[in-house]
């Protein structure tokens, strides 16, 4: 438990302080709709990377699955969604399926990640504030908790 304390205190350290703003991420959802993250001016938007293959990825869609009906099934000031930049929207489709997926899943350019700081590794959560600014990055598979205390340091 104390481990679990001092990861969440270190990765809060790792604050992006950037003035990237995300707002510029065309993306392209599993119907087929197409989307910039600018849609999301005002709210918080919990942006979280994966890809179809990632073990860790699998594992966190019923925490992302909570978060999204916590916050309103994004009706509310936090938008959550899940963007992958290296599958195919048919595969994504699949895994939305596969896995239950309640959250909105989009395909994003992966070249125009390169403002947020470049995708390295799934998953990874970008944390955007209401201004369209980056705050937080989190690589790795992140619990409920810790998505929640990080959202409300955002608001």
């Amino acid at each position: 438990m104390r481990a679990k304390k001092y990861f969440f205190v270190l990765i809060m350290v790792f604050v992006l302080t950037s003035n990237a703003f995300a707002f510029n991420l065309d993306l392209v959802g599993t119907n087929g709709q197409r989307a910039n993250v600018s849609n999301f001016k005002n709210k918080i938007v919990v942006m979280t990377f994966f890809d179809i293959g990632c073990y860790y990825c699998q594992k966190e869609v019923p925490t992302l699955n909570k978060l999204y009906e916590l916050y309103g099934k994004n009706q509310k000031n936090v938008i959550v969604i899940g963007v992958d930049p290296f599958d195919h929207i048919g595969q994504i489709r699949a895994f939305a399926s596969q896995f239950g997926v309640k959250y909105p899943l989009y395909w994003g350019n992966y070249a125009q990640t390169a403002p947020l700081g470049g995708i390295f590794a799934t998953p990874t959560s970008i944390f955007i504030n209401k201004q369209g600014i980056s705050k937080v990055r989190v690589p790795g598979q992140i619990g409920e908790q810790d998505f929640i205390e990080i959202i409300k340091s955002l608001q």
